[in-house]
This record gives C-alpha cells, sequence and structure tokens, in this order.
C-alpha cells in the first residue's frame, strides 16, 4: 500500500466510526460491549488493509468484517446466557444492512440538497454542523443576532428536509 493510500485508507477507517458503532450496537445492543467490538473491528480492519480494492465500497468490506467480529464476540462471551446466537446475529445483519442501505440513500440526498445551498449558506451550515461553532460565533463572524442565525438555520434545515424527501421519492 502506497502512503497516499494509507491516509487515504486511514480517512476511511476514522469516517465511517460512528457508522461502524451503530452497525455493531444494532447487533448486540449493548454499547459498552459494542466499543470493544469495534476497537477490535478497527485492529482488523488495519491488519488486513492490503485486502482492501480501492474504488470498491470500504463500507460493505468494513461491515463484514465488524459483524464476522461481532460473532467471534459473542462466541468468546458464551458464558452468559443472554448473549445472542450466530444465527440471530445474521439475521440482524441482514436488518442492518438495509438500514444501512436506506441511510446511504439518505446521506447521497443530503449531500445533493447541500449543493443546492448557495455557497454561504453551504459555509454557513458546515461551520454550524460540522465544526460545531457555537451559535455566538458565528454572530460575531457574520455580523447576524444570534436569533436571526437561530431562524435561519430552522429554515435552512426545514428546505433540505423537504429537499431530502423529494429526493429520496424520487428513487
Amino acid at each position: 500500500m502506497r502512503e497516499h493510500q494509507i491516509h487515504e485508507f486511514a480517512d476511511l477507517v476514522t469516517g465511517h466510526q460512528q457508522r461502524l458503532y451503530r452497525y455493531i450496537v444494532s447487533l448486540l445492543g449493548n454499547a459498552d460491549a459494542s466499543w470493544d467490538v469495534l476497537q477490535e473491528t478497527n485492529r482488523v480492519l488495519l491488519e488486513k488493509r492490503d485486502n482492501f480494492e480501492f474504488g470498491t465500497s470500504f463500507v460493505n468490506w468494513a461491515l463484514t468484517i465488524a459483524q464476522f467480529q461481532t460473532m467471534a464476540w459473542l462466541r468468546n462471551q458464551s458464558r452468559d446466557r443472554l448473549i445472542a446466537t450466530p444465527e440471530i446475529v445474521d439475521l440482524l445483519a441482514d436488518d442492518a444492512t438495509e438500514m444501512n442501505a436506506d441511510a446511504d440513500s439518505k446521506e447521497r440526498a443530503l449531500k445533493t440538497c447541500l449543493e443546492s445551498l448557495s455557497d454561504l449558506h453551504q459555509q454557513l451550515m458546515h461551520r454550524r454542523y460540522t465544526r460545531s461553532e457555537k451559535l455566538s460565533e458565528l454572530s460575531e463572524r457574520t455580523g447576524r443576532s444570534v436569533n436571526a442565525l437561530k431562524q435561519m438555520f430552522f429554515r435552512l434545515r426545514e428546505t433540505l428536509m423537504n429537499c431530502i424527501k423529494h429526493q429520496l421519492h424520487a428513487e
């Protein structure tokens, strides 16, 4: 793996931590155990990074590894009477995969809808929701009152929700 691919791979792993965690939680139903399985999944992803083919779906590849790590964790925890069987995990994995496909559609729709906003609104949304800047900081930066920003973000969220519904309905 070349150096730029190593950086790209690291970005893929770190960029999908929440999705992997949610997937594992949906399989285990145990938030604490899911963190352990996520860490083990990350270890295996790094260990098997040379097996990943760039240009293919990283998410599908990583979710498959997460499913196997979840089943391994369940086997290791067999002393617990309330642990799910691998068959149940397979059923849950099918449901989680379907939910993941829905999430992908929603993510694509959101991206399209965000791109339809003006550059200024895109920048403000990015600062507020990606960088988690406070309204007071944005107020100072833009010269707008906090209340005006609240109303603007309310309208933008409403516009995005309508756009996403339209995009999903069009699929």
